[in-house]
């Protein structure tokens, strides 16, 4: 990581957030531009379904500065857990559902150079998919009026090399963190509205995920490429926008995620 982005990380640290902490819902970082809610229930396929009702943002549940999503169980239990597969509550030990988050801003943004950073699939630069064990993400995407512009599987991330490696072991997260295009998804100069990020019932591969999954967590929102998007200034986002513009150095591997 280059000088800037770890003097951020350790500037977080210093602030000394440890323990989960349930944050509002919505949740709006101080004087930015777009609010993160959490949602359960979602169907991991569509993404349809989801309620943010009986559902809260949490932080700092895996790792430092990792968002993720405190959800109501079949028990009727606050459960803290990230964005992953669960047995729902309306089907539980039959129907898989999915926690997410859905950050939405207050304008229409530029999909130019718009990404999120992602953390904790246990994956690396070699990696050829992701971990049936664990957890595979999956994205919505809004554009105007909360038109859907697609729902992105896996598969389809893999195949138009949207997620790329930041860190395979970052020394302050402890954890590995990805970069997730949006604008790689939708296309250059699409307006985006906000995204929905859940679990897929399946790996790139095809092969079905396990129930319950290891969760993965959202960390950072940038858009270094689009004026309308704020950097990240919660002291919960531990990442700035200058980590979506690092110019990343990749082994030359034969791995579904390096850059063909």
């Amino acid at each position: 990581m280059s000088a800037t982005v770890a003097a951020v990380l350790l500037a977080f640290t210093s602030l000394g957030f440890s323990s989960t902490i349930e944050l509002n819902q919505p949740f709006t970082p101080a004087g930015q531009n777009y609010s993160i809610t959490a949602l359960q229930n979602l169907t991991p396929l569509t993404l349809d379904g989801g309620t943010p009702v009986g559902a809260k943002t949490n932080v700092n549940y895996e790792f430092q500065g990792g968002f993720g999503v405190r959800y109501t169980n079949a028990l009727d239990q606050l459960t803290d857990f990230g964005i992953g597969l669960y047995d729902s509550d309306y089907a539980p030990g039959i129907q898989a559902a999915s926690t997410g988050l859905n950050i939405a801003f207050d304008h229409l943004v530029s999909s130019n150079g718009l990404s999120a950073t992602l953390g904790d699939f246990d994956l690396n630069e070699f990696s050829t998919d992701f971990n049936t064990g664990r957890v595979a993400p999956t994205v919505s995407i809004y554009g105007n009026g909360g038109f859907l512009l697609g729902n992105f599987s896996a598969a389809q991330i893999i195949a138009d090399n949207a997620m790329s490696l930041l860190a395979s072991n970052d020394p302050i997260t402890q954890t590995d963190l990805w970069k997730l295009d949006l604008g790689a998804l939708v296309g250059p100069n699409v307006q985006v509205s906000g995204f929905t990020l859940a679990a897929d019932l399946y790996n790139g591969g095809g092969s079905q995920m396990v129930v319950n999954s290891v969760p993965y967590f959202l960390v950072s929102v940038s858009g270094c490429e689009c004026a309308s998007v704020p950097e990240p200034g919660s002291a919960f986002l531990i990442l700035s926008a200058g980590l979506g513009c690092l110019i990343i150095t990749r082994r030359r591997t034969r791995g579904l995620f390096a850059a063909k």
